[in-house]
């Protein structure tokens, strides 16, 4: 009895409202897994000239970058408008192009809509927006409404200009949406088009744990790009994470594989975040092309 009534994981997920109507893939349709592109995150090769980086990634036969267009990123957001046209140029040497500016912005005002205009304006339509962070120490339940209504405004925001924004879920205790819950009542009713879930396979397995596939369901319908990088607790009894090689950890191709199901081609943003420096010195830099490259044929093969 129990049995018969019990659905099958893939089945669930692949017949579910959200894979199919909220992520955009009609009934019967089977996205090609070639047109799904891989754009690097360049934070830990931001040191690298643009046309070098341009090189690099062609031969590793991704389709471009998360590039970092904010404080501490290789491009300051004050010299966007000249700085953002020279990079795409650059870029487009090696046929490499910035699919995902991860910026500062979280917050509609006209000082960001200005700045999402020298985006949408040299092809950049897809942003990393800033995180919102909880205040511990103050109830948490009107803090997610609060987020909702600037998630709103910057929904109207973004409509008008013509990009989409990308959340990146990301664990620990002060990150807003480090909850699947929290993510899922900060984005009700906000129209994906404009404002949309980055999913992070490593920081939802670790915020989500055995409950993984709860958030997956409850989240998927938001989903406009997955965010691609692994870890492993420290120890046999650790509350320490450490950041390893993809699929060496707790992101496997069985989790990645579950997540794309039922979704239309997204972006797929590798993040290298297991090297010894966050953002290798020029001198010490290929090292860490060499080990984005090797997670880019970890995750081609997963294609």
């Amino acid at each position: 009895m129990l049995g018969s009534v019990m659905l099958d994981r893939r089945h669930f997920l692949k017949h579910s409202t959200f894979a199919l109507a909220g992520a955009g893939v009609s009934r019967g349709a089977k996205p090609q897994l070639a047109d799904w592109p891989i754009v690097v995150f360049e934070k830990p090769i931001q040191t690298l000239r643009y046309d070098r980086m341009g090189e690099e990634l062609a031969k590793m036969g991704v389709q471009g970058i998360e590039a970092t267009i904010r404080e501490g990123g290789h491009i300051d957001p004050k010299d966007a408008e000249v700085q953002v046209p020279k990079m795409v140029s650059a870029l487009a040497k090696n046929g490499q192009k910035a699919h995902i500016a991860a910026c500062n912005v979280n917050l509609a005002d006209d000082k960001n809509a200005n700045f999402l205009r020298i985006l949408k304006a040299n092809g950049i339509t897809k942003y990393r927006m800033d995180y919102f962070r909880y205040d511990l120490e103050k109830d948490l339940l009107p803090q997610v409404k609060e987020n909702t209504a600037k998630l709103k405004e910057i929904e109207a925001m973004n409509k008008e200009i013509g990009v989409q924004a990308l959340y990146q879920i990301h664990a620990g205790a002060r990150y807003a949406g480090s909850l699947a819950w929290d993510t899922a009542m900060m984005f009700e009713g906000v129209d994906p088009d404009h404002a949309a879930i980055a999913f992070d396979l490593r920081h939802i397995r670790v915020g989500s744990g055995p409950s993984f596939e709860t958030a997956l369901a409850l989240l998927g319908k938001h989903v406009r790009s997955i965010f691609v990088k692994d870890a492993k607790w420290a120890g046999e009894r650790s509350e320490t994470l450490k950041n390893v090689p993809l699929d060496t950890g707790i992101v496997s191709q069985k989790t990645f594989e579950v997540v794309r199901e039922g979704h239309a081609p997204l972006p797929l943003s590798l993040h290298m975040e297991w090297g010894k420096s966050a953002i290798y010195p020029k001198k010490e830099v290929m090292e860490a092309v060499a080990h984005v490259a090797r997670d880019v044929r970890v995750l081609k093969s997963w294609l």
